[in-house]
Protein backbone atom coordinates (compact mmCIF):
# COMPACT_ATOMS: atom_id res chain seq x y z
CA UNK A 1 0.00 0.00 0.00
CA UNK A 2 1.45 3.35 -1.07
CA UNK A 3 1.60 6.13 1.50
CA UNK A 4 2.34 9.82 1.05
CA UNK A 5 4.50 11.25 3.81
CA UNK A 6 6.17 14.58 4.54
CA UNK A 7 8.88 16.00 6.75
CA UNK A 8 9.53 19.62 7.61
CA UNK A 9 13.07 20.66 6.67
CA UNK A 10 13.46 22.90 9.72
CA UNK A 11 13.01 19.94 12.07
CA UNK A 12 16.17 18.16 10.96
CA UNK A 13 18.29 20.41 13.18
CA UNK A 14 16.63 18.89 16.27
CA UNK A 15 17.08 15.48 17.85
CA UNK A 16 13.86 14.27 16.26
CA UNK A 17 12.27 14.86 12.88
CA UNK A 18 8.53 14.17 12.92
CA UNK A 19 7.02 12.39 9.95
CA UNK A 20 3.58 13.35 8.69
CA UNK A 21 1.29 11.10 6.65
CA UNK A 22 -1.45 12.21 4.28
CA UNK A 23 -4.75 10.81 5.50
CA UNK A 24 -8.02 10.36 3.59
CA UNK A 25 -9.41 13.45 5.33
CA UNK A 26 -6.90 15.61 3.38
CA UNK A 27 -4.63 16.40 6.31
CA UNK A 28 -1.00 15.48 6.92
CA UNK A 29 -1.05 14.07 10.45
CA UNK A 30 2.06 13.46 12.52
CA UNK A 31 2.76 9.78 13.08
CA UNK A 32 2.44 9.09 16.79
CA UNK A 33 0.50 12.29 17.54
CA UNK A 34 -2.41 12.98 15.19
CA UNK A 35 -3.19 16.18 17.11
CA UNK A 36 -0.37 17.86 15.18
CA UNK A 37 -1.40 18.22 11.55
CA UNK A 38 -1.23 20.41 8.47
CA UNK A 39 -3.67 20.86 5.63
CA UNK A 40 -2.55 19.26 2.37
CA UNK A 41 -2.41 22.67 0.66
CA UNK A 42 0.05 23.98 3.25
CA UNK A 43 2.49 21.14 2.59
CA UNK A 44 2.07 21.25 -1.20
CA UNK A 45 1.74 24.95 -1.97
CA UNK A 46 2.16 27.37 0.89
CA UNK A 47 5.31 26.14 2.60
CA UNK A 48 8.30 25.16 0.51
CA UNK A 49 10.03 23.70 3.57
CA UNK A 50 8.09 20.43 3.38
CA UNK A 51 9.60 17.48 1.53
CA UNK A 52 7.09 14.96 0.20
CA UNK A 53 7.76 11.24 -0.23
CA UNK A 54 5.99 8.19 -1.60
CA UNK A 55 6.52 5.15 0.61
CA UNK A 56 5.65 1.66 -0.61
CA UNK A 57 6.99 -1.33 1.30
CA UNK A 58 10.75 -0.68 1.58
CA UNK A 59 10.92 1.86 -1.26
CA UNK A 60 11.01 5.58 -0.52
CA UNK A 61 10.99 8.17 -3.29
CA UNK A 62 11.14 11.94 -3.04
CA UNK A 63 8.41 13.28 -5.33
CA UNK A 64 7.59 16.56 -6.94
CA UNK A 65 4.70 18.26 -5.18
CA UNK A 66 2.88 19.19 -8.37
CA UNK A 67 2.64 15.54 -9.46
CA UNK A 68 0.77 14.71 -6.24
CA UNK A 69 -1.51 17.73 -6.00
CA UNK A 70 -4.44 15.84 -7.50
CA UNK A 71 -4.52 13.46 -4.49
Amino acid sequence: MKKIRAIYIGDVKHNQCPVFELKENGWFEMLGDNELRYEKEVCFDEDSDFLIFEVEKDNVNNVYKKSLYKL
